[in-house]
């Protein structure tokens, strides 16, 4: 079945270099991804306020895929995990597929559950798949050694997203580790960066940041590569607002991994967003 990209909408506003990063690395690495622009977000606001919008959106956006006879293929762990959600739901609640049927039928639309979304993460491992994209980038990125950040979303519920093994993951450092690079064991790779509390809690928000800073630091990482745009974000925002006493302790460079396999490919850094990237690891 062919892909067709489904963007985030907190990427798009605040970190869209990271959506053009992964379009111009699965074009580079020869996977075909179609753009789609009917889109609407994926539903994730909405779950803990109207929990049948949240499903209609998700359901909405199935639905135009299987209108175009394709999968959804996102790189965010957010609209990954929501979407995955909401597929698990409708297939085994009718009354909310039909409520998400009855919706839809104005604009002609109807949700079969044929069509499904897969992560980024997963379509690279396949194809071009870990063999062949370590044969071509290996020793790219000598030396360099990551923190690997997979994200809530993407790994939980296991029931659910039944993606990787939700306690010992490797899908992710595996495609760092084609590079070359190194990835690190530390001991809050598994645990959550703090972005879902922005707006809520921030001062919660910040601190799970700070931990996950600090243990990378701990860990003699160069940076911390996540799964999720998302997550980076949230990483970059708590490193510009840390105070002065605290830079040596928790400041620590972030980039998805669209973006390290986007410069070990030789990409432009500029066209990665990645500018300076170099010069802060080599800091």
């Amino acid at each position: 079945m062919s892909m067709i990209f489904f963007p985030c909408c907190v990427v798009s506003a605040f970190g869209d270099h990271c959506q053009s990063a992964a379009k111009l690395v699965a074009d580079k690495l020869g996977v075909e991804i179609g753009v789609g622009s009917e889109f609407n977000c994926c539903g994730y606001p909405y779950k803990g306020i109207d929990f049948k919008v949240f499903i209609l959106l998700s359901g909405r956006n199935l639905a135009l895929a299987e209108k175009h006879g394709a999968d959804l293929v996102t790189n965010c762990g957010c609209c990954y995990g929501t979407t995955k959600q909401a597929e698990s739901i409708l297939k085994h609640d009718l009354s909310l597929c039909d409520y998400v049927n009855n919706a839809l039928k104005r604009e002609g639309l109807v949700y079969k559950g044929k069509s499904t979304i897969r992560h980024l993460v997963e379509v690279l491992s396949v194809s071009p798949g870990i063999p062949n994209l370590k044969a071509r980038l290996d020793g790219t990125c000598p030396g360099l050694r990551v923190a690997a950040h997979y994200g809530c979303h993407l790994l939980r519920p296991s029931n659910v997203v039944g993606f990787d093994n939700p306690l010992f993951p490797s899908a992710l450092e595996l495609l760092i580790e084609a590079t070359g690079a190194v990835c690190v064991p530390w001991s809050q790779k598994l645990e959550c960066c703090g972005a879902p509390l922005i707006g809520i809690n921030d001062a919660t928000s910040m601190e799970l940041a700070k931990k996950k800073l600090g243990s990378a630091k701990q860990a003699k990482a160069d940076l911390i590569c996540t799964a999720c745009p998302c997550c980076h974000l949230q990483f970059e925002r708590t490193r510009k607002i840390l105070p002065f006493e605290s830079l040596s302790e928790f400041d620590l460079p972030s980039l998805t991994y669209v973006q390290l396999i986007g410069m070990a490919l030789g990409l432009e850094e500029s066209t990665l967003g990645v500018s300076g990237i170099q010069r802060a690891i080599r800091n």
